[in-house]
This record gives C-alpha cells, structure tokens and sequence, in this order.
C-alpha cells in the first residue's frame, strides 16, 4: 500500500477572492484635531453635513469648527462635492479656501483651528485596515480606552472650548490602591485583568459626554465636561464606590484554583479655572491625588482654585 503524502507538504490550490476586486468608497481620515484617527464612509447619494451639532451626520468636536460647517455629496463615478455652509472659520482644500469644490483623491480638507482631514477613495478591505491603524494610535491595547496621546490632544481642546464660552469642566485622576500587590501575590496577568475589570467599571460609572482614557499603568482620567466641583465630586464618588463593590475572577494555574480579585481606587478631582493651563489642571488633579493617597486610600479628594478639600 503506498504510503499517505505527508498532510505538510502538500500545497492546496486557491483562486484570489472576488473581494479583492470589490467596490470603492469615499471616505474621510482625520489626521489631526481632537479626533485624530477617526475614519467616516461617505454613502452615496445623499448630502453630508459635516459640523459641531450634535445632530450633524459628520460631527467634529472642535470648538472652531461651526455647527453646520460644511456639506459632502457623493455624486458616484468618481464625483465627490464639498460645500462650504457659510462656515465662521472657512473650509479650506489643500492650502486655499474654497466655497465649493470637486474633491479628488488624497485631498486634504482644513475645518475649524486644528481638524485636518483626508479624502480617500478606498474599498472595504483598505478601509477596516484605516480603521485598525486609528483603533492602534488612539486606543490602549490592553483596556481599549482612548490612550495619553489622545487624552492630551483632547484636553487641551475641551479647555479652549471651557475658556471661550465660560463652561465649567473638571478633571478626575484615579489611581488603584495598592497594585503591586495585586501583581505581587497572583501575577502581573492577574494585575492585567484587574486593570480591565476596573477600565469596564469606569466605562459604565461615567456619562456619555465624558471623556475616559488610560493614563498610564494603574491610572485612568476623566474629563467631566460641562461639570464644576460638586458635580465632579459626585460622579468621583460614584466611580469609587462602583470599584470598590467589583471583583473579577482569575484561575491562577499553578495553584490550579479560581480567585476574586477586588480592588479600590483614589481619585483627585480638580476643577477648571479659566487661565489655567491643561498642564496646571493635570498638576492639580495630581496633587489632590496625593492627598486622598496620603488620607488612607480608597477616597475622593476635591481642589478648587486655590484650596484643596477632603471628602
């Protein structure tokens, strides 16, 4: 009986996919501006308004940007018009402002002070890559919240948008108590998904309009948006208490049984003060973290303009 070709060297034939000749669609990539990274299909047929409304088909939260700003149409073939809608700041197409225009592609459009976007023809294959390249610079790998990159580049636009138009805006600071002892007694994995257990936490804990992100190994801020000290105080609370009350699960293998884990966390809350920079708020909130670390742990410490309070 002749012997079976080893399974491993056989070579399988195969015809390349029907979808690597699929069709192309516009699309718009942010390269800078709070929302850097983000990436929108353009559906043909029917006009886009591109704005700061909350009702706009393509919102973009930066406070130069007006709230019906500019419209996109996909007319098919090819043809891609913008319109500018009588915008406070322009819409500019490669470096000239324009009021109308065709867009080719790899065009660069300019809206408001810092949004700078890039009009692409791609097919789904090159678009969900797009997505996973923005997914990659703005999120942490490990909790899936936005990353310090994009919390900064965020911050600083919140607060032009607090100092132009008198909003209250508060910055919180968690941090989780003791961690190294998490890692130390079950491992850093275990330390891992005690970190997730407490980002999943804060995702349920905060408001939609909230902005959330990992700052940095067992840290995490949030940007209050339109919330002063009281209100901050509040939502800090809730958090602390929504962590304190969690446990995750983890089924350490060389001891070969399941353990809850349970953590806690400190949170120094600071309060905008117009003329504050986003680097004097981090500082703020830094230090009222100190204090709610140096207070026992596992609390809220509130700083107001010039004077910090314990819960």
């Amino acid at each position: 009986m002749a012997a079976r070709p080893d399974e491993k060297e056989r070579t399988y034939t195969a015809l390349p996919s029907i979808a690597a000749a699929a069709e192309r669609h516009g699309f718009l990539l942010v390269l800078s501006g709070p929302q850097f990274g983000d990436v929108f299909p353009l559906s043909a047929g029917r006009e886009i308004v591109v704005g700061r409304r909350e009702d706009a088909d393509l919102r973009i939260v930066d406070e130069a940007v007006s709230r019906r700003h500019a419209a996109i149409r996909v007319e098919g073939s090819g043809v891609v018009l913008l319109r500018d809608l009588d915008s406070a700041n322009g819409t500019w197409v490669d470096g000239r402002r324009v009021a109308e225009e065709r867009l080719s592609d790899g065009a660069r459009i300019q809206i408001g002070g810092a949004t700078t976007m890039k009009f692409v023809w791609a097919d789904e294959l090159e678009a969900r890559w797009q997505m996973k390249i923005a997914e990659g610079a703005l999120q942490d790998p490990l909790t899936g919240l936005f990353n310090r990159r994009h919390l900064e580049e965020r911050l600083a636009s919140e607060l032009a948008a607090a100092q132009r138009h008198g909003r209250e805006l508060s910055l919180l600071l968690a941090d989780v108590d003791f961690f190294k002892a998490v890692n130390d007694r079950h491992g850093h994995l275990a330390g891992d998904e005690a970190l997730k257990m407490v980002s999943f936490v804060l995702r349920g804990a905060i408001r939609k309009e909230d902005v959330l992100a990992r700052y940095g190994g067992e840290e995490f801020i949030v940007i209050a948006r339109e919330t002063g000290l009281q209100g901050a105080r509040a939502l800090a609370e809730r958090i602390r208490r929504a962590v304190e009350r969690s446990r995750c699960a983890w089924h350490g293998h060389d001891l070969g049984l399941t353990v809850s884990i349970g953590v806690t966390v400190s949170i120094g809350l600071a309060e905008y003060v117009p003329g504050r920079s986003d680097r004097e708020l981090l500082e703020a909130a830094d230090r009222a973290l100190y204090l709610a670390k140096q207070a026992g742990r596992n609390r809220v410490v509130a700083v107001a303009a010039a004077a910090s309070e314990e819960r």
